[in-house]
């Protein structure tokens, strides 16, 4: 059963110009996972930006898919979005999210999509009831 859809954009240069900033590793930091940050420290310039915007609008989607927006439920560093064997994105939530939440983990799927164009990042979001 379909609990919940989101869907996400996020502008590739506004992601840049935050990267070049002198807050950029910061922000990093504040966004991403430690296993995302491990993926990102495999990219520069451009595919870095495209990277960050991606997973920047899949955890947006994410939320919204929730229904609870990016903050008190969830936190940015509560998703961890990486990659599985071939190289699609799986998503990952942190115990605590899953608890505040007052979900059981084992009995939900999170379906996440990214892609990008030149200018933008997007991501699709669905979350998956497998078992009452």
């Amino acid at each position: 059963m379909i609990i919940g859809i989101g869907h996400d954009l996020s502008e590739i240069e506004r992601m840049a110009k935050v990267l070049k900033g002198s807050a950029g590793k910061r922000f990093l930091e504040r966004v991403l996972s430690a296993g995302e940050r491990d993926l990102a420290a495999e990219y520069s310039g451009e595919r870095l930006h495209q990277f960050t915007a991606g997973r920047f609008a899949a955890k947006e989607a994410v939320v919204k898919a929730f229904g609870c927006g990016i903050g008190k439920v969830i936190g940015f560093t509560d998703i961890s979005i990486l990659r599985g064997s071939c190289g699609k994105p799986e998503c990952f939530l942190s115990a605590g999210a899953w608890e505040r939440l007052g979900l059981e983990q084992d009995a939900m799927r999170i379906h996440v999509t990214i892609t990008h164009e030149r200018k933008l990042a997007s991501a699709f979001a669905v979350v998956e009831r497998i078992r009452e």
